[in-house]
């Protein structure tokens, strides 16, 4: 029995859109790979026991003089910086994590870290970072961080 072109036609059909639109799937997720905060700083501050703590600010937009507009990422280091990777867990006093999305409106990360694979105070720091919250949602990134040097006294 010989089919005829008529009957192969469908076929050939919805195997060009399967194609078409598996292709495209792959390049919206593509898409998805861009930094969604592109803008890295890193700061000395005070800590929640008023020592100093090292903030990193992850931001869509460009900052000026340490003044982070929303959205951001925020993770705070109550340790002493240095190369080397931090573990954020919830109940955990040493790093924390959090996303603020609206003004005054932030939520706290459930679980991550903070991977610095070079540091140097008063000039900046890179490496990687990953945040999980409560929604299911996970931020994550590569960062160069700018050094912003912050005048304050904790006490």
């Amino acid at each position: 029995m010989r089919s005829s072109l008529s009957e192969k036609l469908p076929v050939a059909v919805l195997i060009i859109v399967l194609f078409s639109v598996t292709g495209s799937c792959r390049r919206s997720s593509a898409a998805h790979t861009t930094p969604h905060f592109p803008f890295a700083y890193v700061q000395e501050d005070c800590g929640p026991t008023d020592g100093v703590a090292m903030f990193f600010y992850f931001t869509g937009e460009q900052s000026q003089g340490g003044k982070y507009k929303e959205p951001f990422l925020q993770i705070e280091l109550n340790a002493r910086s240095a190369p080397q990777n931090y573990s954020i867990q919830s109940g955990k006093s040493d790093v924390f994590g959090s996303r603020c999305l609206r003004a005054g409106s932030c939520e706290a990360a459930t679980s991550g870290f903070l991977n610095l694979s070079k540091f140097s105070r008063n000039v900046g720091a890179s490496g990687d970072y990953e945040l999980h919250f409560r929604d299911g949602s996970i931020e994550t990134g590569r960062f160069e961080a700018v050094w912003y040097s912050n005048y304050f006294l904790c006490g």
